[in-house]
């Protein structure tokens, strides 16, 4: 695979992002990441409940039009495994929360700066 630019990387990256954030979103990918199983739990929901989107993301990462790219369950183990080398880093990503609208606090507080004065 010929080495990508930084821009070619950037763009990689933004055409990544929804693909990602939808498998990540899901809350069944995200209890199998946090429940302690193992990773390959989570890899599994993730392809049951995601197919398109896993293979938009190989497909992409491979420089293959989506539309052309075939699976091979040969490979898909070592593509997997190098996309996995940095699961921390991705799943942190894209399961951040932020405050609930509904009012129920899932952050932490926050001090007040105002000081009262007017």
């Amino acid at each position: 695979m010929k080495e990508r630019t930084n821009e070619e990387e950037l763009e990689l990256f933004a055409d990544l992002l929804e693909p990602a954030a939808e498998i990540f979103a899901d809350p069944a990918v995200e209890d199998a990441f946090k429940s302690g199983r193992t990773v390959a739990s989570a890899v599994k929901v993730a392809i049951k409940n995601h197919k398109s989107a896993v293979i938009e993301i190989l497909a992409r990462i491979d420089g293959i039009p989506v539309a052309e790219y075939k699976v091979s369950a040969l490979t898909l183990p070592i593509k997997l495994a190098s996309l996995l080398g940095s699961v921390p880093e991705i799943t942190s990503l894209f399961t951040m929360r932020g405050q609930k609208i509904d009012g129920a606090s899932s952050g932490s507080a926050t001090e007040s700066t105002e000081d009262g004065a007017n």
